[in-house]
Formats: structure tokens, C-alpha cells, sequence
């Protein structure tokens, strides 16, 4: 399968569906392909990786990376390389698990706190009760305990590891334990636990559909008011990247 990248801020976001990427993960994980880290970057990640060498170098290493936000589908209309459509961390996730109850795959969550994470397992035990999770673990691990978190998800052998750590640390965990893992997909879902263990709601759908979900989360958290802010400096970025295409 054949998906075509565009560049947002020098980092390659495919120009997938949704059901395009489901198809991709589905014909690695059937054909035994090598392991593959997938990300999901909103424009927040992205910005962040115009500026932060070691997060672009992760980003770099992916096999994958979607457009998780109105802000970057807007970015590939701006630059005339647009994309069909959002595909988050979230709604990915729950496509997956969908997916992995159909074909018997196994699954391992690894992230948030340890009541958000057994909650997450058990909501999503209702909603698939075939699926069968081969185990989880919580975020609040020490570096000294990184090898034998790595040893029991390896000895488990799942076929899709979800690893809510936040940026950058999930993406530095699949990079730097890659091998000894040995998943055949790894996917960075930030605070997708959250959402799923009912934690945290998401916007209203017509909220989503008009792309305003980062202002649902500000009233809901307005501690994010720092993080909101990289929002307009993407926007001047990928305005000045618009620039120099047409120059």
C-alpha cells in the first residue's frame, strides 16, 4: 500500500483515511512485517518538532505519522498538499481495538495513572468483550523498572502496544526499547486512557467537526493555556512555509 507523505514543518504526515491506515497496520500485523512505530501528531507536536531536535529525531524514526487535528488538516490545505481527513489518537485507538477484537489480536496498554488505566481495561472490556488484553500497566514507572516493564510486555507478545506517556516520552520509550519489544505495531495515544476509562469527555461533536476541540479542552482545563499558545506560532509557521512553496 502506497500512501503519499506531505511535509508540515519538515515532519512527513500521511495523506491517509482513517481506513487507509487501519488497512495498513491490519497488512503488516497479517504479513508479519518487521515491528512499526505509528504516531499521531497534532499541531502542537508538530510545532514542537520545528524547534526540538530530539523530538524531530523520534518523529524521524517513525513508520507512520497522521494528522491528528483540524490544525494540521488546515496546514495541508494552506501548503496545497491537503489531507482527507483527521485521524487522532483517539479515534485511531478505538479503530484498532475494534479491529484487534475481529482478527484475535492481542493488546497491551502501558500509561496514565494505574486507577485510569484498570478503568480504561474494563470500559473497553464492555464495549469488546472478545478482545483479549494480554495486560497493562500504569505510567508511573522509574527508569529502573523500564527493563522489566519492557521483559513482561515482551514476554506477552502483543500485537499492538499502546503507550500513553505523553510527548515525548512515549515516543522515546518505543524508540529506545524497540527491538526488545518486538510488537509488531506501537502507537503514542497521550491521554487517550483518560477518554476511554471516562475520565476525561471529549467536545461535542459539532465542536469536533468545526475543529474546535482545543477550545473545549481550555475550558475544561485552562491550565493548558500554556500549551494553547503553540497553536498561533504553528499557524505563523505554517504560514511562512506556505511562503516559500510559492516563492
Amino acid at each position: 500500500m502506497h500512501i503519499t507523505n506531505a511535509s508540515i514543518l519538515g515532519v512527513p504526515v500521511a495523506q491517509a483515511t482513517m481506513e487507509q491506515v487501519l488497512n495498513w497496520v491490519e497488512k503488516r500485523i497479517e504479513a508479519g512485517q518487521p515491528p512499526a512505530h505509528l504516531v499521531t501528531a497534532n499541531a502542537e507536536i508538530i510545532y514542537r518538532a520545528s524547534w526540538d531536535a530530539g523530538l524531530a529525531g523520534l518523529l524521524s524514526k517513525a513508520d507512520m505519522i497522521t494528522a491528528d487535528g483540524a490544525g494540521v488538516v488546515w496546514a495541508g490545505k494552506k501548503i496545497h498538499t491537503p489531507f482527507p481527513e483527521r485521524v487522532t489518537g483517539v479515534d485511531l485507538t478505538m479503530g484498532l481495538l475494534a479491529l484487534a477484537e475481529k482478527k484475535g489480536w492481542k493488546v497491551y496498554f502501558l500509561g496514565a495513572k494505574p486507577e485510569a488505566v484498570e478503568k480504561a481495561v474494563l470500559r473497553v472490556l464492555s464495549q469488546y468483550p472478545q478482545l483479549e488484553i494480554c495486560g497493562y500497566h500504569h505510567g508511573y514507572f522509574p527508569k529502573q523498572e523500564i527493563d522489566q516493564v519492557v521483559s513482561n510486555i515482551y514476554k506477552v507478545e502483543p500485537h499492538l502496544l499502546f503507550v500513553a506517556l505523553g510527548v515525548p516520552r512515549q515516543e522515546q520509550f518505543i524508540q529506545e526499547n524497540f527491538s526488545q519489544l518486538a510488537v509488531p505495531v506501537s502507537i503514542g495515544v497521550g491521554g487517550t486512557f483518560d477518554v476511554l476509562a471516562g475520565i476525561v469527555n471529549r467536545a461535542p461533536r459539532w465542536m469536533q467537526k468545526w475543529g474546535l476541540e482545543w477550545l473545549y479542552r481550555l475550558l475544561k482545563e485552562p491550565r493548558r493555556f500554556v500549551r494553547i499558545l503553540a497553536l498561533p506560532r504553528f499557524t505563523w509557521a505554517v504560514w511562512r512555509q506556505s511562503r516559500a512553496t510559492r516563492q
